[in-house]
């Protein structure tokens, strides 16, 4: 039971799916049923728990079924399934949040996620695929996810370990970039500079301009057509795809992707919805129906969901949808701010430690949701955020009272983050 729900975590990353007439069926909702039942049926929640982080949630998952049911029942009951898988999922976790070895939890994820990368880039040079790993669009997301769950292991291991760990993070930059995984170079640069900066957002910033002038530089001397057009669409975020000019003559314009394309079109599409629909939306899902039933000529790879969950919330569900959603992320920002403040005049973590935790959760995370199609990842993602300043409050006392009971006068220090946590020298 202890690490049912970091498996089924890891079970969205699987290439594992069952398409029935009403919903995508995945490992996860099985993992997440068992949990429920072993919760349950065992008296194992006793005592029900139902945090902020849990309760803030619920306002922005009713909305979103209230929107779904306002375009048919059909639509209605299929979000109403998969918000009771997350909500069950939720909730799961507000209940073992006091339970969880955040240690050993975040070891099991990095090492599922290593050997579904591992996978990943077998397949694709098994398959004559040399660069361009994206051809498996579940395991792909692994190369995104890897490097958040990396980067938090980073921030509490202790010298010995950490010294390893940064080898292994610098063995990851040229998968990802061989991988042409653009969210995820871009992530990695990020966490990259935080780290070394230290959370400090003053050197961050010309750190980041000096990363990008490398990307620029990376993209004048590779030798390879596909990735110096990813590095191009990096350097040059804003760009639009010319989808009319797709639509004119059944062909991309010269520098255009497929997904910059399809971008293009979401956005010119979503802003005249929103002009139209501002408050209430158009309704969860009605998008992808009024591309179906408007634009059916226009070729597949234009005809998708809108790849960012900040834009397709606006659309979908409107201004009031919108706001609860950030009020998710915002309280997360604060609430975590919240522990860390408390954990630093306690001297359980290091100045350092207080200034990155943020950076290098949150910030990746809103950057994968605001780039990433919907689906229960978004969602997973988001019952994470919210339920982040539970699970460090919680992690840290776990930890705190198992190193003082192993090493009840440690006062290790560590050079690169502060004060380290008791225990963590183990």
């Amino acid at each position: 039971m202890r690490h049912l729900l970091t498996f089924a975590i890891l079970s969205l990353l699987l290439p594992i799916r069952l398409k029935t007439g009403l919903v995508l069926l995945r490992p996860f909702e099985l993992i997440v049923l068992l949990a429920l039942i072993i919760g349950l049926a065992t008296g194992r929640w006793r005592n029900l728990a139902f945090p902020a982080g849990f309760l803030l949630l619920l306002p922005f998952l009713g909305w979103d079924m209230v929107s779904a049911f306002s375009v048919d029942r059909e639509n209605g009951l299929r979000e109403l399934l998969q918000m009771s898988a997350v909500g069950a999922f939720a909730f799961a976790l507000a209940q073992e949040a006091r339970r969880l070895e955040t240690d050993k939890a975040v070891n099991i994820l990095l090492f599922g996620m290593a050997a579904i990368l591992a996978y990943t880039i077998a397949w694709h040079v098994a398959h004559g695929y040399l660069v361009g790993w994206k051809h498996l669009f579940d395991p792909r997301l692994v190369f995104s996810f890897l490097p958040i769950a990396l980067a938090g292991l980073l921030l509490f291991a202790n010298r010995a370990k950490r010294r390893t760990l940064w080898v292994v993070w610098a063995g990851m930059l040229p998968l990802l970039v061989l991988s042409g995984e653009r969210k995820a170079f871009l992530i990695y640069l990020f966490l990259t500079t935080s780290l070394l900066m230290r959370g400090r957002l003053a050197a961050m910033v010309p750190a980041l301009a000096a990363g990008f002038l490398g990307l620029f530089v990376m993209s004048t001397i590779v030798d390879n057509a596909y990735l110096e057009t990813q590095l191009q669409t990096m350097l040059h975020p804003l760009s639009m795809g010319q989808y009319e000019y797709l639509t004119a003559t059944g062909k991309y314009a010269l520098g255009d992707t497929p997904s910059n394309v399809q971008r293009a079109f979401a956005f010119t599409l979503s802003k005249q919805l929103i002009s139209e629909h501002p408050l209430m939306g158009v309704g969860t899902n009605q998008f992808t129906n009024i591309i179906d039933t408007e634009f059916s000529n226009l070729p597949d790879e234009l005809r998708l969901g809108i790849h960012g969950e900040f834009q397709r919330i606006l659309t979908e569900n409107g201004i009031i949808g919108l706001s609860l959603y950030i009020l998710i992320w915002l309280a997360a920002w604060f609430r975590l701010s919240r522990v860390l403040s408390w954990a630093l005049f306690h001297e359980m973590i290091g100045a350092a430690q207080a200034r990155l935790l943020p950076l290098v959760v949150l910030v990746p995370c809103a950057f994968y949701v605001g780039t990433e199609a919907s689906g229960t990842r978004a969602f997973v993602t988001l019952i994470l955020v919210s339920l982040l300043p539970e699970l460090t409050r919680d992690g840290l006392c776990l930890v705190l009272r198992g190193g003082w009971r192993s090493h009840p006068t440690s006062t290790s220090h560590s050079q690169f983050l502060g004060r380290a946590l008791p225990g963590s020298t183990r």
